[in-house]
C-alpha cells in the first residue's frame, strides 16, 4: 500500500505525494525489460522543490534520479527493469524524498509491490506496510 508522507521544514508542511491513479506494469517490446509507470500527484503549497527518486528490486538498487515537485503538477515515476532481475515474490520498493540540510531526508512518498508473473505478464502486487 503506498504511503503518503509530508516533507517538514522547521515544523510545517511544505509538499506532500500521493499516488495519482493506477501504476502499470509491462513487458517493453522487442527487448528484455519490464516498463513501469507510477502517477503521483503533488498537493501542499510552497515553492517548487527538488526531489530525488529511487527504487530497488531485490539487490539491485538504481541511482538516484533528480525530479521536480511543485504543488498542483503530476509526476509520472518511469523506469525499466531487466526482465531477469523481475523474479516473482521479490519486492519493489518505490521512496521519493528531498534531502535537508543537515543531510538527512524527508520521505515525500514511498511504497512497495511483490513482483509476479502471471503467464507471461508481468505484475505488481502491493504490499501492506
Amino acid at each position: 500500500m503506498a504511503s503518503c508522507w509530508r516533507a517538514q521544514e522547521r515544523g510545517r508542511a511544505i509538499l506532500r505525494l500521493e499516488q495519482n491513479g493506477a501504476e502499470t506494469c509491462e513487458l517493453c517490446p522487442n527487448s528484455n525489460f519490464v516498463r513501469i509507470q507510477v502517477p503521483l500527484r503533488v498537493l501542499g503549497e510552497g515553492p517548487e522543490s527538488a526531489a530525488i527518486f529511487r527504487y530497488g528490486l531485490g539487490p539491485f538498487s538504481s541511482r538516484e534520479i533528480p525530479i521536480t515537485a511543485e504543488p498542483a503538477q503530476h509526476v509520472d515515476l518511469r523506469f525499466r527493469l531487466p526482465k531477469e532481475l523481475f523474479r516473482s515474490r521479490e519486492h519493489l520498493v518505490l521512496e521519493v524524498f528531498s534531502p535537508n540540510h543537515e543531510g538527512a531526508k524527508n520521505v515525500l512518498w514511498s511504497t512497495r509491490y511483490e513482483v509476479g508473473w502471471r503467464g507471461e505478464a508481468p505484475y505488481l502486487e502491493p504490499v501492506a506496510d
